[in-house]
């Protein structure tokens, strides 16, 4: 699917794909570092950031900082909720190499942040798997191995080199469920319907009736969140089909990456941002959209021009 994505990772772009949905993980909701998420240690507390979080922090470290084994210290200890494996977190983010002490990259810390999904991941694991069991308003200090960090790669358009170990100083902002969260609601006859499994992933079932001519959005799962509005940036997991075929074109599901979309045209599809715009946080929305609130007669991969869609949209939360 051709919508246009923002994003704001630039170190994901860098290193690779963001990481894998991680489904394994810290299932309590007391933070004890002896049993949830990555341990502290000598390294890591070794890492120093003054200033506000969510601003820019002044980080200092030993020069040839060096780890076989990842560590996370918490510098900062935020009020919000305890980060689970799986959920999309927004945060800000500085990178340094650790044989060096140069900062590497940084997000800009004027932006509503960017985001990784907490766990096990295929790169930046030294991150990801950082953010589990940390807290919303926490700024925690990572000592990632350079396997962990970079697959024991390295970043060359950095001068991380394949042996560096990095250092991470992230500060949490928000964090996200990994699924819709309401309340089931009764299906509508004749549409297309949709079985979810244990981790949320939907299968649809595309409905053999003639498709619609006008856009359909049909809340499957009521959330008891705030309502969605134009203009709103809205954390999202999806998965789109052709109506005629009931091929699976896209989802973010399958690409093991939540979605940041702006409820705006021209960013979205105009069937994103009609369906989605007064739904609730938390809801799962199925949305029929005809060609003429899709991509009309401009095929895209997997997608034959004039072509009805199917969407399974879970409204994770704001962004912004």
């Amino acid at each position: 699917m051709k919508m246009k994505i923002t994003k704001t990772l630039a170190i994901a772009a860098t290193a690779g794909a963001l990481v894998s949905l991680g489904l394994a993980g810290c299932s309590s909701s007391k933070d004890t570092s002896a049993s949830c998420g990555t341990s502290s240690g000598s390294v890591s507390d070794s890492i120093k950031a003054t200033g506000a979080v969510g601003k820019a922090p002044k980080v200092s470290f030993e020069k040839k900082l060096t780890t076989k084994t990842t560590q996370k210290s918490t510098i900062v200890k935020g009020k919000g909720s305890l980060v689970k494996a799986g959920q999309p977190v927004v945060f800000q983010v500085s990178l340094y190499d650790g044989a060096t002490g140069k900062k590497a990259t940084a997000t800009d810390y004027t932006s509503s942040g960017t985001y990784l999904v907490a766990g096990k991941g295929e790169s930046l694991n030294a991150l990801s798997e950082g953010l589990v069991c940390s807290h919303v308003g926490d700024r925690i200090a990572i000592a990632g191995s350079a396997k962990d960090s970079t697959n024991g790669q390295g970043i060359s358009q950095y001068k991380i080199g394949a042996k560096d170990s990095v250092v991470f100083v992230a500060d949490i902002l928000k964090a996200f469920p990994a699924k819709a969260t309401g309340t089931a609601e009764k299906p509508v006859a004749g549409e297309s319907t949709v079985k979810v499994a244990k981790n949320g992933t939907p299968t649809i079932t595309v409905s053999k009736a003639t498709p619609p001519t006008t856009l359909k959005a049909t809340t499957l799962i009521k959330g008891s969140g705030s309502k969605v509005a134009k203009g709103d940036s809205i954390m999202v997991q999806y998965t789109g089909a052709v109506y005629k075929t009931g091929t699976v074109f896209d989802s973010s599901w399958a690409k093991k990456q939540p979605f940041v979309a702006t409820l705006t045209t021209g960013s979205i599809i105009p069937g994103w941002v009609d369906g989605l715009s007064g739904k609730t946080v938390g809801s799962q929305v199925l949305l029929t959209i005809p060609p003429k609130e899709g991509y009309g007669s401009n095929a895209q991969t997997g997608i034959p021009a004039d072509s009805t869609l199917v969407f399974v949209v879970d409204i994770l939360g704001k962004v912004s």
